[in-house]
């Protein structure tokens, strides 16, 4: 049975209710999902839903509530990459005082998210989205590790890195500003990251296929993808689906 439990953080950026839906949904509890859903139709409201490729039954039911496909994503893994350097030394664990670069960056870089691909947001609304993502690293709130990398004296990119309690480091967001591109900033970054961020057993990340140049970044850095996923967003109030009233 699919579960709601209400996203805080998305809820104070958003302005409205939030929630992330969990759970697989079988044919015979479309009832009892439909009567969760009317609970947050009916005013402002946002959820989403990370579904594995093959689950057809659940992807198809959300979309028969109301939900809507935004996003098909996929994850990567690796073993550690190798150790050598990129030769420049570009890149280095983030400091305080590169919070409002980061943001900045953060802000203006990302154009293919599951946010920016939902054209039923707000305008802007994406956007600060992913720059308070990365901030939230600086607050404490978000993140293990953060790697920064500079060019021409500034910084120019950033890395925001989870570990989990089996030692896989996972790039949780990563992006370069767009001046600073096709300069191998990001495969300095992870590279750096795998050399100096703990011990990890292996590197994961997870990406839209709509992206097609950080796929391929990833791929040629020996990446592989071990699963796949279609993310569904529902929007309640005036804009929710008349199949759950």
């Amino acid at each position: 049975m699919i579960r709601l439990d209400a996203d805080r953080w998305l809820s104070e950026l958003m302005a409205l209710d939030a929630y992330r839906v969990s759970g697989a949904l079988a044919a015979q509890e479309m009832e009892a999902a439909a009567s969760e859903v009317r609970g947050i139709a009916a005013q402002p409201s946002f959820a989403y839903a990370r579904i594995g490729s093959a689950d057809l039954t659940t992807v198809q039911s959300l979309e028969a509530l109301g939900f809507h496909i935004v996003d098909t994503n996929v994850t990567l893994e690796t073993t550690v990459l190798s150790q050598r350097s990129d030769g420049r030394s570009v890149a280095r664990a983030a400091r305080p005082d590169d919070a409002q670069a980061v943001e900045q960056i953060a802000r203006t870089s990302f154009e293919v998210s599951r946010f920016h691909l939902d054209p039923r947001l707000r305008p802007g609304l994406a956007h600060e989205i992913k720059a308070q993502w990365a901030a939230n690293f600086f607050r404490g709130q978000r993140g293990d590790f953060m790697i920064v990398a500079e060019s021409e004296g500034v910084v120019a990119g950033f890395l925001q890195l989870l570990m989990t309690a089996d030692s896989v480091l996972v790039i949780d967001l990563i992006a370069v500003a767009r001046p600073y591109r096709g300069r191998g900033l990001a495969t300095a970054m992870i590279r750096h990251a795998a050399r100096t961020c703990g011990k990890p057993a292996k590197l994961r990340v997870g990406t839209q296929v709509a992206n097609v140049g950080s796929l391929a970044l990833y791929q040629r850095m020996g990446f592989e993808i071990i699963a796949s996923a279609y993310v569904l967003h529902f929007h309640g109030g005036a804009q929710s689906a008349g199949g759950v009233h």
